[in-house]
């Protein structure tokens, strides 16, 4: 079954125990998971590979997944708050370009990310009590603060098929940023498990990262395998049927 961007959003909302909280806009939150996403284990995972979206080049980097409000005293999401402030795609004009890069969906059949942004609004951005596009802008500085491609380049670990310690991954990343971050896997080739999500925690003031008050129920396994991604993997047609490209994986598994 074919493993969508909003799909995980819902899931997301119940790694950790319990159901989301749902709140006024002014309730309080602890902090948020700025949860990034390694699209080539998405491309080599997905039933229907991935596509080039309607708009914008993805970068060949990780991308924003989720910027999640939550709530480490009830272990819940905070969710779906009370507001007034609707999603309004205009709002974003001055940053179509960065957020077509870094919080892009690439999911088949190709969208504009549209409902990617205000799934991420409706859902969080209107609890964070940030402006519509401060909310987006603060998620995709910290994307690019984070800059865990080379965090982890850094250390000698790379998106080139070989297997890495998931705690030197961890380990990494904390000695660019001063925290650990979780790490989520996903099926990979080879029957390994692949480097698909970096979670980090980021203070309520969106400002900085800290160290995770609690993180979900992750799951990999001691070693991981780190899956290339280069834009040429993404198909450029809109049919989901013609879209399940050969991957390189394919090629060495034949």
């Amino acid at each position: 079954m074919e493993r969508t961007f909003s799909l995980c959003l819902i899931l997301c909302l119940f790694v950790a125990s319990g159901p989301a909280k749902t709140a006024n806009a002014d309730s309080a939150f602890d902090f948020y998971y700025l949860i990034l996403m390694w699209p080539g284990a998405y491309c080599s995972d997905s039933e229907y590979g991935c596509c080039v979206p309607k708009y914008g080049y993805p970068s060949e980097d990780f991308f924003v997944q989720s910027f999640m409000t939550f709530d480490s005293s009830e272990n819940k999401a905070v969710v779906r708050c009370n507001s007034d402030k609707p999603f309004d795609i205009n709002k974003l004009d001055s940053i179509e370009n960065n957020i077509n890069h870094y919080w892009s969906n690439i999911k088949c059949p190709r969208t504009d990310g549209t409902n990617t942004w205000k799934s991420a609004w409706n859902s969080y951005g209107v609890c964070s009590g940030l402006k519509e596009l401060d909310y987006f802008k603060a998620a995709l500085q910290l994307r690019k603060n984070a800059d865990i491609l080379s965090a982890l380049s850094e250390q000698g670990i790379k998106p080139d098929y070989q297997l890495y310690s998931t705690e030197f991954i961890k380990w990494a990343v904390s000695q660019k940023l001063g925290v650990t971050p979780g790490v989520q896997c996903r099926d990979g080739p080879f029957g390994k498990q692949q480097l698909y999500q970096i979670y980090l925690c980021v203070d309520k003031d969106a400002n900085g990262f800290v160290e995770c008050p609690v993180l979900p129920s992750l799951h990999c396994p001691a070693q991981v395998l780190f899956h290339p991604f280069h834009t040429w993997m993404l198909n450029a047609t809109s049919s989901a049927a013609s879209s399940n490209i050969v991957m390189p994986t394919e090629t060495l598994l034949a």
